[in-house]
């Protein structure tokens, strides 16, 4: 309905008193065409923001799924919840292995058709030695030769997890008989 306000007439129009001054107050439809549906407070689906700008939002995701996300642009002081997708893996694992005597042996045994990723790394050497992080054995490493001195270390994340091919194992080598201790923590997939 289209309201003809003429000068001189009465005609109440829905508003609000907002720190003194008389604002008016527009409900929203949200019907398709001709059909009339009054906005109820929840928006269920949105399904299409090509044309528009989200800002200033709270919670987007209760418990829900993004998908076919593509570009986000100009996405500033975001937090997110927890997210799960990646450091939770149902499959994850956190090997120790400290050992003295051994230049070889296995950090976490093959698994039949899956690959073993590594998200993170440490490993402390007691004596000058060189150490590979291999896939199954010693002549394919996944992690290039560390030289260590004596009482050296490194500690590794990898933003982008490295892995071994499906089906091997995920295995160290030393050049010495020394004190190593490697830390490693990963998932099969």
């Amino acid at each position: 309905m289209a309201v003809t306000i003429n000068e001189g007439t009465a005609i109440d129009i829905y508003s609000k008193l907002n720190a003194g001054t008389e604002i008016q107050v527009v409900k929203l439809d949200i019907g398709s065409g001709t059909a009339i549906s009054d906005f109820g407070g929840t928006i269920t689906r949105v399904t299409d923001l090509l044309k528009g700008t989200i800002t200033s939002v709270g919670t987007v995701v209760g418990a829900g799924t993004l998908t076919n996300v593509g570009t986000v642009k100009g996405i500033d002081n975001v937090t997110f919840g927890t997210f799960d997708t990646f450091y939770r893996h149902p499959d994850k694992f956190a090997t120790v292995i400290s050992t003295g005597t051994s230049v070889m042996g296995t950090v976490k045994a093959a698994v039949s058709g899956s690959a073993i990723y590594i998200t993170d790394l440490v490993v402390s050497a007691g004596t000058a030695t060189n150490v590979e992080i291999g896939d199954g054995g010693t002549s394919k490493p996944i992690i290039g030769t560390l030289h260590f001195a004596t009482n050296g270390g490194a500690v590794v994340n990898f933003r982008t997890p490295v892995s071994t091919t499906a089906g091997s194992a995920l295995v160290y080598k030393q050049s010495v008989n020394g004190p190593l201790t490697l830390t490693v923590t990963g998932y099969v997939d």
